[in-house]
């Protein structure tokens, strides 16, 4: 059952590591970025553009490493507890930051917030439950 949660995981981090690659002309990025500082936009996209492999690597470390995260070594256990906290501090941020009635506009993106609500429960399960299911 922990292998599975783990490959869930690897999918989801995929599905993620992909999405992250619309961002750009998805959020009008070009458009805003001409309005902000030069560095200041740089500096945005680098951080962006480095998630991106990030998301990537722990999509291959779950489908093809899982065993390892899953098994309760000192290596997975610190991987997947990092990469459940990860998920769901990022999904307590969805919650806490995206306020939807604070941000105009944000009425369409509606249903990509609580996608992504889902996704973050989802990935954050994925990884936590294997370390509960250790003890």
């Amino acid at each position: 059952m922990a292998e599975i949660a783990i490959k869930i995981g690897g999918v989801l981090s995929a599905l993620v590591g992909i999405g992250h690659c619309f961002f750009y002309r998805g959020f009008g990025w070009q458009e805003d970025f001409e309005k902000t500082r030069l560095l200041t936009a740089q500096v945005l996209y680098t951080i962006h553009l480095f998630l991106i492999p990030m998301f990537l690597f722990f999509a291959y470390a779950s489908l093809f490493h899982t065993s390892e995260l899953a098994g309760g070594s000192p290596l997975g256990i610190a991987v997947s507890t990092f990469y459940a906290l990860f998920w769901f501090f990022r999904l307590f941020w969805q919650m806490v930051y995206f306020k939807p009635a604070q941000i105009t506009g944000f009425e369409k993106l509606l249903p990509l917030h609580y996608f992504l609500m889902v996704c973050f429960v989802a990935l954050t399960a994925a990884y936590a439950l294997p370390l509960v299911w250790q003890r």
